[in-house]
């Protein structure tokens, strides 16, 4: 027998194994987790935020066609399985159970199978059938890295199925037991979550038996003493002022020197809110999701948080994430019959591209130029499009052998042998010109109606305006398109004032 064989047989014996994982259903205060995600607050949150935010961000599908080229693909049996996985669910819920699956149990499954009834050509008769963790009691047969059956007992019920492990994509985290499944985070928290049950059914107690007492009235013992009638008619006047008594909101006069003395608890100084805040912190921290992410704003502001949003889609989610797009591109795309070259990817891009102004700078800069057309613009605005809205918008200190960024400041380089880009002045650039006079001749005549006069006119705008004009659409140089359009500017200015002196 070689060596290899014998490692083999060393590393994958053949057996038969059936085993009960009931301990995957740790109880706790006679809770299991699923129970506990119903009940508690703090874990609910932290998965919910989880989940949420997992699901949010698309899956996308490309093919690679070479090491700096890709190509979106739209229409294909996988990316249209993650959109629809089966008659009754979205991909947003597809993935939203898958990750408060593994956040709740570090386990989650897809029974993957063929049915007669789901469209072909869309789907290739493929769908997707995520199933809760509990109810995958045992592992039968194969190895014990990887089994050939999984049991799976449908709400916990009599009745069991033994679905195939080439039907089931499971997904799972790390044990250091078991490399075929993880083991629930919800361990790890059960001091914490017994001590805030604790808490929660003492101060339920303390509000039960005593909470209520917020007051009482101290009557001085030198004070003289109460005949029955005295007791009473007090305690009818002094019910008056309380509940919905007549003078209930009014203030009581006090009598024989008593005082109203305030007794019992707040919740500063029992630190409940400080027990709380610790709870939720600590189980945030499990899950790596930063405490201000969650909702504890002590040390929050406007900075860190913006960090922190980053750091969600990177530090936090971005192993998750990593680890589905892993198992799907390893194991679900072939299956469905992918092409090799095909991948699927969280679009987390969209989750980090900051807000408008920022994507608008960073884009601008590393293009070197305007990135958006003005009908581009518009229709993002949801307004129609207008003439000559393709064509980009370049301000002068930005065109090729110009500035590298329309963020970088100075004059604009000229070619690197000295010489000026020429253009002749034929039609193309004489209808430039006239364009640029019709209009400038449309705002002048509106401000002379104004009582403006020439000297109130931008003129440097509308040279500016010609310049950029000549520049992009007729192919000037920077120093000829200036020239050139300061001469108009000056002819067109004069022009106008002979015409303002006739008025």
């Amino acid at each position: 027998m070689g060596l290899w064989s014998a490692l083999r047989n060393v590393f994958q014996p053949r057996y038969s194994i059936s085993f009960d994982l009931s301990d995957q259903m740790a109880v706790i205060q006679g809770q299991t987790e699923a129970e506990l995600f119903k009940t508690q607050p703090h874990l609910r949150t932290v998965i919910t935020f989880l989940a949420r935010n997992v699901a949010q961000v698309g899956l996308k599908e490309f093919e690679r066609v070479s090491d700096t080229d890709r190509q979106r693909v739209t229409d294909d049996v996988l990316i249209n399985l993650l959109k629809q996985p089966n008659g009754t669910m979205t991909g947003y819920e597809l993935m939203r159970q898958l990750v408060a699956d593994l956040a709740l149990y570090d386990n989650a499954y897809w029974v993957v199978m063929q049915t007669p009834d789901r469209d072909a050509d869309k789907f290739g008769s493929w769908q997707i059938q995520p199933i809760p963790p509990c109810w995958v009691q045992a592992k039968r047969d194969g190895s014990v890295f990887q089994p050939a059956y999984y049991r799976v007992y449908p709400n916990l019920g009599t009745s069991y199925y033994d679905v195939p492990a080439d039907d089931m994509l499971v997904f799972h985290g790390w044990n250091p037991d078991d490399p075929t499944q993880g083991v629930t985070p919800v361990r790890a928290l059960k001091d914490i979550i017994n001590e805030q049950i604790q808490a929660w059914s003492y101060r339920t107690q303390v509000w039960k038996r005593g909470g209520r007492i917020g007051s009482v009235l101290v009557r001085p013992k030198d004070a003289p003493e109460w005949s029955d009638a005295d007791r009473e008619r007090f305690m009818r006047g002094w019910k008056e002022f309380t509940d919905k008594g007549a003078q209930a909101g009014a203030t009581p006069l006090l009598e024989d020197g008593m005082e109203l003395k305030r007794l019992g608890f707040n919740a500063r100084e029992e630190e409940f809110s400080e027990v709380t805040k610790l709870s939720l912190s600590t189980v945030a921290s499990v899950y790596h999701v930063s405490p201000v992410m969650v909702g504890i704003l002590d040390n929050a502001n406007f900075s860190n948080t913006k960090e922190f949003r980053k750091m969600l889609y990177s530090e936090t989610l971005g192993p998750t994430m990593r680890m589905i797009e892993d198992r799907i591109n390893t194991f679900l795309a072939p299956k469905v019959g992918t092409p090799d070259a095909n991948y699927i990817e969280f679009d987390i891009r969209s989750k980090l591209s900051g807000d408008f102004e920022e994507q608008a700078s960073v884009m601008s800069t590393s293009v070197g130029a305007p990135w958006i057309t003005p009908n581009e613009a518009r229709a993002s605005q949801n307004l129609p499009r207008v003439d000559g809205g393709d064509e980009l918008v370049v301000p002068l200190n930005v065109t090729k052998g110009g500035q590298s960024s329309p963020q970088d400041g100075g004059d604009p380089s000229r070619p690197a042998d000295g010489s000026a880009i020429e253009s002749d002045d034929g039609e193309k650039t004489a209808a430039i010109v006239n364009a640029w006079r019709d209009r400038l001749e449309k705002s002048v005549r509106s401000r002379f109606g104004a009582g403006m006069g020439v000297d109130d006119i931008k003129w440097l705008k509308w040279q500016n305006e010609l310049q950029a004009d000549l520049t992009i659409k007729a192919g000037f140089g920077q120093f000829d398109a200036g020239v050139r359009a300061l001469q108009e500017t000056e002819d067109m200015r004069t022009h106008f004032k002979e015409v303002h002196d006739a008025l």
